[in-house]
Formats: C-alpha cells, structure tokens, sequence
C-alpha cells in the first residue's frame, strides 16, 4: 500500500492517494501513511498539517527513508534554518548520498558563506542527478562568490540556453558580466530577467485574483 500511495501521489492523483492513506491508518499508526499525507499537505501548502504529520512519521520511524529531508524542506520554508538542517543532517546520516539534503544543505553552506563546505554538498548532489538545473545554478553562485567567474559565466550561459525564461539565471549572469567588465551584456541580461519576473508576478498575481 505504501509504494501503491507512493506512485499515486507520484503521478498526481492525489484522491486515489489519499485513499490509500486512510486504508493504512485504518490498521493503526504508520510511518509510511504519515510522510504520505505530509508531503500531500506540504503540496496544498498546508504546512502546519504537513509539519504535524511529517513529525510523527519521524517519531515512529527515525529510518524511513525520506522522512527528515521533506520535514527539512518544510521547516526551510517556515524559516526554521536551525532545524531544517538537523532534519537533513539526520536524513545524511541514514543516506549520505539523499539528493535533497545535499541540495538544500549546500545552499544553507553557501549562505552562511562556507563555499567550500556548500561545494562538497553541491558535488554531492550533482553524481546523484548529473544535470539537474537547481544545482547547477546554486554551482554557478558558489562560483562567483569564490571569484571564478569563468566557470559561473559557462554554467549560466548553458542553464539560459537550455531553459531561456531562468530569471534567476539571467540575473545572475548580468552580475557576472558586470565583473567582467561586460557591462553591456550585463545590461542586456539585467533587462531579460527583469522581464521574465514582472510576467511571472503578472501570472502569479492573475491566478489570485481569478
């Protein structure tokens, strides 16, 4: 049932998922059927829920793959930092090599400015899911925090050619352009991403209302 649900919510039915969820917790308390829901709620943006879920499948199962790596990322985004990185350092500590973790504990380095630390993490990341654009965006900050803008200005050029509407990626090439005395090209790529992020804000702002 819990690999059933897994695939369900996977493929995005998200009624029939919910199905198998109450047949498990039907038969008690399970693990499985709470990190289930949590992810569930965390997508429906119910984070208090979600939380409350994703503890208990902790608590019930501190070994279930899976679990402290969506609690990190939901307490990441109530902007608990402190915690989330102890979920992911426990989800490491099960499976050194759990994408989201390394992802997510890569970017926590690089804010706190220990690049060499967020590189080990990013690297990590990247032999799991070779060429997964999110990592290799948060690569290319690390590298123009570090001063490598060669390797930075490569891997942005490639992300916007791969996935032109990358407003982040266009606004931090115009940055690394700028450093490189492009200015120009940085104006050109300041003015891209300007214009991607007041359409996103457009769209974002029009499915509100509507």
């Amino acid at each position: 049932d819990y690999l059933y649900g897994t695939a369900l919510i996977g493929d995005g039915h998200e009624t029939a998922g919910t199905a198998v969820i109450n047949r498990i917790l039907s038969r008690g308390d399970s693990a499985e059927a709470y990190l289930l829901r949590g992810t569930l709620e965390m997508s429906a943006h119910d984070r208090d829920s979600a939380r409350g879920d994703l503890e208990k499948a902790a608590a019930l199962n501190p070994r279930l793959s899976g679990t402290h790596a969506r609690l990190g990322e939901l307490l990441l985004a109530q902007g608990d930092s402190e915690h989330a990185r102890a979920a992911f350092a426990q989800e490491l500590a099960l499976d050194p090599d759990e994408f989201t973790s390394n992802l997510n504990m890569g970017v926590l380095a690089k804010q706190d400015q220990e690049y060499a630390q967020a590189r080990r993490y990013l690297e990590r990341a990247l032999r799991t899911r070779p060429n997964d654009p999110g990592v290799r965006y948060q690569m290319a900050n690390v590298d123009l925090a570090t001063g490598n803008l060669e390797p930075a200005r490569q891997t942005l050029e490639a992300l916007i050619a791969e996935s032109p509407d990358f407003a982040e990626a266009h606004a931090t090439l115009a940055t690394v352009y700028y450093r490189l005395n492009r200015s120009a090209d940085g104006d050109r790529e300041r003015a891209v991403s300007q214009k991607l992020m007041d359409r996103r804000d457009a769209l974002q702002t029009g499915a509100k209302t509507r």
